[in-house]
């Protein structure tokens, strides 16, 4: 966290849950390179951390704090792993909902395209059966 104010609170909200184990670095740097040798599940991410026109690598799931949409997509998008953005004032449901979403199994998270694809493929194998089934009968 950029200001030690929000990052002694965001760390002291989640504390509270009992669901994650906090630890709280000062640096993007300290993050990748671990925190002596504790490696993140995910990382929130202070939007003022991240320095402009440089993509970081850091190799956790990401969400990046910002105070407003479009910068905090935009920072989002600078992380190999970025899993979105939430505004600095999020409640602490928003917050457990993001970090949620960022931890779930890829394969739960399907892009709305294919799941319509595999819809739209089934009604029409459903419909050729049943026109198979009438014409014969």
């Amino acid at each position: 966290m950029g200001h030690p104010s929000i990052g002694a609170a965001l760390e002291a909200l989640l504390r509270i849950e009992d669901r994650y184990e906090v630890r709280r670095a000062q640096s993007l740097e300290q993050v990748a390179s671990g925190l002596d040798g504790w490696v993140a599940d995910l990382a929130l991410v202070d939007g003022v951390l991240v320095p402009k026109g440089r993509t970081e690598w850091i190799q956790i799931p990401t969400i990046v704090l910002s105070g407003t949409a479009i910068d905090g997509r935009r920072l989002a998008e600078r992380f190999a792993q970025g899993r979105g953005w939430l505004r600095k004032d999020a409640t602490a449901d928003e917050i457990r909902a993001a970090i949620d979403r960022a931890l779930a199994p890829a394969a739960l998270r399907w892009p709305a395209r294919i799941v319509v694809a595999v819809v739209v493929l089934a009604v029409i194998a459903v419909a050729i059966a049943w026109y198979l089934l009438r014409a014969r009968g």
